[in-house]
């Protein structure tokens, strides 16, 4: 690229990454303003008086019986880690074996659980449910995993067979002739070496069980057993809607994400491209 190019792509990278970060700016900045001000200048970025009563009041569950917080966050995280566990291990033993082994229909089957990705969630909660219902799954949090597994498993397994299929076959065969066995190959030797890969698909099994809103409210009836995304959402009423502690709640729920980005960038900047190529 010529040089003198160069100062239209810098520009052109800031104003995209401010547009980017706008709505997170201002959803910061309206978490710290009163609901007075909020009403009354909604669009004005700046607070005229700072305000922490949302964050106080969803860290306080006994000031306010219609909020708990920290009850929420530890659903979510519960269900999170859990989808994410029960995806990485069948996603990582499929893939590896659409990668690996030769048997008839592998690609038909390959093809059947990308088409599984098409399929809208509005689509999935109607039979979802009334599979959950039988099985007595209902506002339980295994119900809500294998639901959102439902979700991340295909993506992941596509995902981690691009990755299982850069790694050469030679490699099995090496620690083949070492005595290792097909497991611990898979699970000492390969699974090592796709750890980029893994951290990207465990970050979207992750993202896709805390953000997710539809298949929460819709299996879940106790109050107590309500995730962030539903908790936060009670806060929008039909007449009213107490902007300031559905700000403060998003605020909160969004730095866990964050951080965790920032953590594990190094793995997924190199695991968003190791799969890329064969």
């Amino acid at each position: 690229m010529k040089k003198r190019n160069m100062p239209i792509v810098y520009i052109a990278a800031v104003l995209i990454s401010l547009f980017a970060i706008a709505p997170f700016v201002w959803m910061i900045l309206t978490s710290l303003k009163p609901q007075a001000e909020i009403y009354s200048k909604p669009l004005q970025y700046l607070p005229q008086h700072l305000n922490a009563e949302g964050y106080k009041g969803m860290l306080n569950a006994k000031a306010d019986p219609n909020v708990n917080f920290i009850s929420w966050f530890k659903n979510t995280a519960i269900v999170s880690l859990l989808t994410t566990a029960l995806s990485l291990i069948v996603s990582a033993l499929g893939g590896y074996a659409m990668s690996r082994f030769q048997f008839r229909g592998r690609m038909s089957i390959g093809y059947i659980i990308l088409l599984t990705q098409m399929l809208p969630g509005s689509l999935l909660i109607i039979p979802l449910y009334l599979i959950m219902k039988d099985y007595h799954l209902l506002n339980s949090y295994f119900g809500l995993v294998i639901a959102y597994s439902t979700i991340a498993v295909p993506f992941c397994t596509w995902m981690l067979k691009g990755y299982f299929d850069s790694v050469a076959t030679a490699i099995d065969e090496a620690a083949s002739i070492d005595g290792a066995g097909r497991w611990t190959t898979f699970v000492r030797v390969i699974l090592p070496l796709t750890l980029p890969g893994l951290v990207v698909t465990a970050v979207f099994s992750f993202l896709t069980s805390w953000n997710e809103f539809m298949f929460a409210q819709t299996f879940l009836s106790d109050y107590d057993k309500w995730t962030l995304s539903v908790g936060i959402a009670s806060f929008q009423g039909q007449y009213v809607v107490n902007w300031d502690y559905l700000m403060a709640g998003s605020v909160m729920t969004t730095l866990p994400i964050v951080i965790a980005f920032w953590l594990l960038q190094k793995h997924l900047v190199s695991g968003m491209t190791a799969g890329a190529v064969k």
